[in-house]
């Protein structure tokens, strides 16, 4: 009997644990959704803005005059390199052009999504200045265009690859995922490690 009374108060406790697991969830899950709709009506907008993008005449330069910068720069802080579009930006051009699209911004909220961009940017650039190659080699270099899709009122350069010839062999960049170009201005747009 006394065992039947605790295997009975055992499953009573472990009933109101996964409820109440179960509502902590459910708050949690209702939490993001206010998040991330209150970041696309933000970001709807930010649609309308007028802003330019200051950035280069070509791809090529975009991308050459990047590399320039993260090699003659010790910090490896994204927000810092002129090369590499801004928070303003992004929260008025890149992120307002590619909502709806199928990225990952459709389904994270504003917040987390530029955490997650702006850590990728750290790593990737850690990446880069480990890179073997100096500012006199990067007077040639091929990138490999992967596809060019239309977001929005922008244009996104998927890169699949750089390569800069160095006396030393040949360095590979894989770190530069995409060029965007607005208004006939290029600019680096997303870096991943």
């Amino acid at each position: 009997m006394k065992q039947i009374k605790i295997i009975t108060l055992l499953i009573i406790l472990t009933f109101s644990q996964c409820k109440k697991d179960k509502e902590e969830l459910t708050s949690t899950n209702e939490l993001q959704k206010l998040k991330l709709e209150e970041s696309k009506k933000i970001l709807l907008e930010r649609s309308t803005s007028n802003l330019s993008l200051v950035g280069y005449p070509s791809l090529e330069e975009a991308v050459k005059n990047f590399l320039i910068e993260v090699r003659n720069t010790n910090q490896i802080e994204s927000a810092k390199l002129k090369s590499l579009v801004d928070q303003k930006e992004k929260d008025f051009i890149l992120y307002p052009n590619i909502l709806g699209y199928g990225t990952s911004l459709d389904v994270t909220p504003l917040d987390d999504y530029n955490k997650m961009i702006r850590s990728f940017e750290v790593l990737a650039l850690g990446k880069l200045k480990e890179k073997p190659y100096k500012v006199t080699d990067l007077k040639s270099i091929k990138i490999l265009v992967k596809s060019v899709q239309e977001y929005g009122k922008t244009k996104f350069h998927k890169i699949g690859l750089v390569i800069i010839s160095t006396q030393k062999g040949k360095v590979e960049i894989s770190e530069i995922r995409s060029v965007i170009q607005f208004q006939n201005k290029f600019k680096v747009a997303i870096l991943s490690p």
